[in-house]
C-alpha cells in the first residue's frame, strides 16, 4: 500500500510545484478583496458601477397607467400664492373625481389649514375614499416629523413620503413600508398607490415566509433586502427596502398642470381608471432628488416623480411580468470572487509575456462585464468591482511572479553561458590576432592595387552604407575614406531625397547595369558620374564610377553645333525661298515699271500693259510674304489679337473636356509686340493643356489683365496641385513656359499646393 501511495505523493509534488503561482496568488488576492470588501472599502465603486449598467439599460415607455399633476414656477405664478389655499386644492381634487380615477396620490404636505377653503377642503376629504395623503414619518434633521391631514388620517388614507438615500445621495433602495413613531406599520405613497390599484383587480399581497421577508404580488416575489446584499456592506435595512429597478424612461409620465386642470384644460379621460399623483416639480421649491440615471442637477427627477417610479416598478412587476431585481447570497459571491482570481491566476501563470496576459486579461474582463451586464437586465445584481479587481490583480501578480522565477533561471544559465564564452572568447582572441596580421597584409597589397585604378571604387554594405573609397574617388569627389566615420557619404553626395533613393536602390540591386548621376563633391561642385554595382557576398557590395563630365560637355558640345547648323540651314531655306518668290516678284516689277516708263509717252497702250503685269507681280508677291508670315506666326494671332486667340483656344478644348472652362479680359486691351503675343498664347496653350490633362480640376479660368504698365496672364484650376520643387525642372511643359517667359522679358509664377489647385501667371510690360 505505501509503495501506491510513494508515486501518487511525488506526482501530487510535481502539481503544486507546477501551478505553484496559481497557489499563492489565489489565496492572496482573493483574501485581500473579501476583506476590503467586508470593511466596505469598495462599496462605493460597486454603487458607481451599478449606476452605469442603469445607464446602459434599453428606453422604456412610461407607465400608461401614472398621470402626474404638477405644480411648476408658472403655476406658483398663476396662484399668486404658495402653498396654495384649501380651497384651490379641494377645487383640484374635485377636478380630478369628476373623470372617476382609480386612485389619486397627494404629495403635498397639508398638516395645517391653509385658508380659505379649509372646510371644503375636509368634505372633499371625506367624499374621496381612493385619495391618499402624505405624512413624512422619518425625523428631520432638526428632528421633526411632518403629520398627515387629520381628516385622512382618521380615515387610514396616509402613506409615508419618506425615502432611502444612500451615502452619496442617490436613491437605489425603495422603502416599501416603515414603522411610525407609535410602532405603527405604514405604508410609502408608491406603495400604497400601487397596492390600491392592483386590489381594484383583485390582486394583494401574498406573504411567502413567516418573518415576511418575501412576498408575492401578482406574477412577481419580492425579497427585502438585506444589509449585504449586492455590491452594500451593512447597509440600514430599516423598514421593508427592495432595490429600486426603476425604468429607463425617454419620455417623462403623462403629466398635465394644476392651471390647465382648474381651467377646465384637462383632455377628457386623461385620469378615468388610471393613478393620479399631485406632486410639486418647481425649481423654488428644494424637491430633487438623483437617482442612478442622473447625471446632473438639471435632469434629477422631483419626489412626485420618484413615488411614481416605484409604483410603476410594482404595477409592471406584478402584471406585467418586468423582472425583480435580485442577488446572490453572500457564498456564491465569494466563490465569484474566487473564480475570477483563478482565471486572472492562470491567464498570468500560464501566459509567456505580459502582453499576451494583458490581452487575455481584457478579453475575459469584456466577458465578466457582459455577464454582468445581461444578467443585470434579467434582473439579477451580480458584483463588478471585486471580481475585475481579482482578474486584473491576479493576473498581475502571477505573471511577475513567472517573470522573476523565469528572470531567477535566466541569470543562473547566462552565468553558465558567461563562464563557457569566457573560455571560448581567450580562445578566440588569439585566432583573430593570427588573422589580424594576415588581413592587415592582405589590405595593404589590396588597397595599393585599388588606388592605381583609374575608376572610383566603393564597397559598401547591405544596407547602403558606404565603408571604403579609393584613391580616385578622393581625388574626383574629395571625400576620403577617413570622413565616412563621421558623415553618410550618400545623403552628402545626393541632397535630393528621391534622387537618395535611387541611389540606394540601384546599389542594393547590384545588377551591373550603368547610371547616370549628377553628385555634389565636398566642395559643393556637381559632377556627372556614370555607376555600376555588383556584389561579392550577403552583405559586402561593390560600387564602380566614372567621371563622365567631359563626355557630356563633348555630347552638348556636338548638339550645340548641330541645333546652330539646323538654325542656319533653316534660315539659308528661308533666304532661298524669298529670293525665290518675293525678290524675283519685285525685280519683275521693276522691269517692266522701267518698261512702262519708255513707252508711256510713246504709247500708252503698251504702257498698261505694262502696268497691269506690275500690279499682278505685286499682288503675286504679297500673297508670297503672307504665305512666309502666316508659317511664323500662330493662325489665331493672325487671325485676330491675343483675346481672340486665347478664347478660340478655350472653345477648342471645351469639346474634348468635361471641365468647366472660363476665358474673360479684365482692362481695355492694347497690342502687344507678335513676339510677346506668340510666347503668351503658347503659355497659355501649355498652361490650359497641363490643367486638363493632369490637374483632375472641375474649372479652369483664363484671365487675361490689361493693366497701364504691364500685362498679366493668368490660369488658374481647382485641381489636385502638386509639389513645385519636384515637378518645375522635370516637366518640359514647365520649363518650356520658363524658358519663354525669360525670352520675352516676362516673370513666371506659380501657385500650387497639393489638393490646393494650381494658379500660373505671367506678368510682361507693357512695353
Amino acid at each position: 500500500m505505501s509503495d501506491r501511495i510513494h508515486p501518487m505523493w511525488a506526482k501530487l509534488k510535481r502539481q503544486i510545484w507546477r501551478w505553484r503561482g496559481v497557489l499563492i496568488t489565489v489565496p492572496s488576492i482573493a483574501g485581500g478583496l473579501l476583506i476590503l470588501r467586508l470593511t466596505g472599502a469598495l462599496q462605493l465603486m460597486e454603487l458607481v458601477a451599478l449606476d452605469q449598467m442603469f445607464r446602459l439599460r434599453p428606453f422604456e415607455p412610461p407607465d400608461p397607467r401614472i398621470v402626474l399633476v404638477t405644480v411648476d414656477e408658472s403655476d406658483i405664478k398663476h396662484l399668486g400664492r404658495w402653498p396654495m389655499s384649501d380651497a384651490v386644492l379641494a377645487r383640484l381634487i374635485s377636478s380630478l373625481k369628476q373623470q372617476q380615477p382609480r386612485v389619486i396620490g397627494l404629495d403635498i404636505f397639508r398638516d395645517l389649514p391653509v385658508e380659505p377653503g379649509h372646510q371644503e377642503l375636509v368634505k372633499v376629504f371625506k367624499s374621496t375614499p381612493n385619495l391618499i395623503g402624505i405624512e413624512k414619518v422619518i425625523k428631520t434633521a432638526q428632528g421633526e416629523v411632518i403629520q398627515a391631514p387629520p381628516m385622512l388620517k382618521q380615515r387610514d388614507q396616509v402613506s409615508a413620503s419618506d425615502l432611502v438615500l444612500d451615502a452619496d445621495g442617490r436613491i437605489r433602495r425603495s422603502l416599501l413600508y416603515l414603522r411610525t413613531q407609535d410602532d405603527q406599520s405604514i405604508l410609502t405613497l408608491g406603495a400604497q398607490l400601487a397596492f390600491a390599484y392592483l386590489k381594484a383587480q383583485g390582486i394583494t399581497r401574498q406573504p411567502i415566509d413567516s418573518n415576511q421577508n418575501q412576498f408575492r404580488l401578482g406574477g412577481a416575489v419580492f425579497t427585502s433586502l438585506q444589509p449585504n446584499d449586492g455590491g452594500y456592506v451593512g447597509v440600514d435595512n430599516g423598514g421593508y427596502q427592495i432595490i429600486s429597478y426603476f425604468p429607463r424612461l425617454r419620455n417623462d409620465f403623462r403629466t398635465v398642470s394644476i392651471t390647465d386642470v382648474l381651467q377646465g384644460r384637462m383632455p377628457r379621460d386623461l385620469v378615468r381608471d388610471r393613478i393620479v399623483v399631485i406632486g410639486l416639480t418647481a425649481e423654488s421649491i428644494e424637491d430633487r432628488f438623483f437617482t442612478s440615471y442622473t447625471t446632473d442637477s438639471i435632469a434629477a427627477p422631483a419626489g412626485v416623480q420618484v413615488h411614481a417610479l416605484l409604483t410603476s416598478q410594482l404595477l409592471s412587476a406584478a402584471l406585467d411580468g418586468r423582472p425583480v431585481l435580485h442577488v446572490w447570497s453572500e457564498p456564491l459571491e465569494w466563490l465569484w470572487i474566487i473564480l475570477w482570481s483563478t482565471i486572472g491566476a492562470v491567464l498570468g501563470w500560464t501566459s509567456p509575456s505580459p502582453r499576451r496576459t494583458a490581452s487575455g486579461v481584457f478579453l475575459f474582463g469584456i466577458a465578466l462585464l457582459g455577464s454582468a451586464y445581461m444578467l443585470f437586465l434579467a434582473g439579477w445584481w451580480l458584483i463588478i468591482v471585486p471580481p475585475l479587481l481579482a482578474l486584473v490583480g491576479s493576473a498581475i501578480t502571477s505573471n511577475g511572479y513567472l517573470l522573476w522565477e523565469n528572470l531567477k533561471e535566466h541569470a543562473r544559465t547566462l552565468e553558465q553561458k558567461v563562464q563557457e564564452r569566457t573560455l571560448r572568447l581567450e580562445q578566440e582572441i588569439v585566432e583573430r590576432k593570427q588573422a589580424q596580421e594576415t588581413l592587415s597584409q592582405q589590405k595593404q597589397l589590396l588597397q595599393t592595387i585599388v588606388d592605381h585604378i583609374p575608376v572610383m571604387i566603393t564597397l559598401h554594405d547591405g544596407q547602403g552604407r558606404v565603408e571604403f573609397v579609393n584613391r580616385q574617388l578622393e581625388q574626383i569627389l574629395g571625400w576620403s575614406t577617413t570622413d565616412l566615420n563621421n558623415i553618410d557619404l550618400i545623403a552628402e553626395c545626393c541632397p535630393d531625397k528621391e534622387q537618395r533613393q535611387q541611389v540606394l536602390d540601384h546599389m542594393l540591386a547590384a545588377t551591373g547595369k550603368w547610371l547616370d548621376l549628377k553628385i555634389r563633391t565636398k566642395d559643393d561642385r556637381f559632377v556627372n558620374t556614370s555607376w555600376a554595382n555588383v556584389q561579392l557576398s550577403h552583405r559586402l557590395f561593390v560600387g564602380i564610377g566614372q567621371d563622365i563630365s567631359e563626355r557630356l560637355d563633348a555630347a552638348l558640345r556636338e548638339r550645340k553645333l548641330a541645333q546652330e547648323a539646323s538654325i542656319i540651314e533653316e534660315r539659308n531655306r528661308m533666304a532661298r525661298e524669298i529670293h525665290d518668290t518675293l525678290a524675283q516678284a519685285f525685280t519683275g516689277i521693276l522691269l517692266h515699271v522701267g518698261a512702262a516708263c519708255e513707252v508711256m509717252a510713246k504709247n500708252s497702250n503698251a504702257a498698261q500693259v505694262h502696268i497691269e503685269t506690275v500690279d499682278e507681280l505685286a499682288r503675286t508677291g504679297l500673297a508670297e510674304a503672307r504665305r512666309s508670315v502666316a508659317a511664323l506666326r500662330p493662325q489665331f494671332l493672325e487671325e485676330g489679337d491675343l483675346y481672340s486667340a486665347l478664347n478660340r483656344l478655350t472653345t477648342q478644348m471645351k469639346s474634348s473636356s468635361d471641365t468647366h472652362l472660363i476665358c474673360e479680359v479684365i482692362g481695355t486691351a492694347y497690342p502687344l509686340s507678335p513676339n510677346v503675343e506668340n510666347n503668351l498664347l503658347r503659355i497659355g496653350q501649355e498652361a490650359l493643356t497641363n490643367a486638363i490633362k493632369y490637374a483632375k480640376a472641375n474649372e479652369i479660368r483664363i484671365e487675361l489683365v490689361y493693366e497701364h504698365t504691364q500685362c498679366l496672364l493668368r490660369v488658374k484650376d481647382d485641381g489636385q496641385g502638386f509639389e513645385v520643387d519636384k515637378i518645375l525642372f522635370r516637366g518640359f511643359g514647365l520649363l518650356g513656359m520658363s524658358e519663354r517667359a525669360e525670352r520675352i522679358g516676362g516673370e513666371l509664377i506659380i501657385h500650387t499646393q497639393p489638393t490646393q489647385g494650381t494658379e500660373i501667371v505671367v506678368i510682361v510690360n507693357r512695353e
